[in-house]
């Protein structure tokens, strides 16, 4: 079962995260791809994930449950779902931590998932890992952005314009991810060839 950790940052003290993150309604949208089926029972949450690379397309729908520990501060995520159309499912069990850091927030993620059928092949090595990375990245931002439009009503911000958080997107679309990979790739390269051809060659 791989496993991934990820650490993600935002500039709200933790008293303002952690209730949003407990809130499944709010958070949800800031996740790219993923959507409620129906309201939450309990614990027990019910959604879709949707994920396209290239001409491969994939609806995961299913269940988890959510348990959050107030005195420690952490959070536990047992998730599953399937596709039928293309005979694939995830598993997925994510532990989070909120901790303060400074004036703002910083969230540990652990998460311990299995994919099976035709995207299983993206479930390995340094492209899970990348596309990992930009989505933790992504919904950081999306979740910061939320924080600021639910931010109390204060005097000087009566005249501040409104931050809204960005449009979740219908899918996740991990092409445009592996194209962004790749483009990162060549810029290293071609930058550090374009240093290496400015050095002066020796006398």
């Amino acid at each position: 079962m791989p496993t991934l950790t990820q650490t993600l940052a935002v500039n709200f003290p933790r008293a303002r995260v952690w209730p949003l993150l407990g809130d499944v309604e709010q958070v949800i949208t800031c996740m790219p791809g993923a959507s409620l089926t129906k309201p939450r029972e309990d614990d027990r949450i019910f959604g879709q994930m949707r994920v396209k690379l290239g001409p491969i397309a994939a609806t995961f729908t299913g269940e988890g449950t959510l348990t959050m520990d107030a005195a420690t501060r952490t959070g536990v995520i047992h998730g599953q779902g399937t596709d039928p159309k293309n005979n694939s499912r995830a598993k997925a069990d994510v532990t989070f931590a909120v901790l303060e850091e400074g004036q703002g927030t910083r969230i540990d993620l652990t998460v311990d998932f299995t994919l099976t059928g035709v995207l299983a092949q993206f479930s390995r090595g340094a492209i899970v890992q990348e596309i990992a990375n930009r989505l933790t990245a992504e919904f950081a931002r999306n979740l910061e952005a939320k924080l600021a439009a639910t931010a109390p009503v204060t005097a000087e911000a009566v005249t501040a314009p409104v931050t809204e958080a960005p449009p979740t997107p219908k899918e996740l679309n991990a092409g445009n991810l592996l194209w962004a990979m790749l483009k990162d790739w060549l810029r290293g390269l071609f930058g550090n060839r374009g240093l290496q051809g400015n050095h002066s060659r020796p006398r």
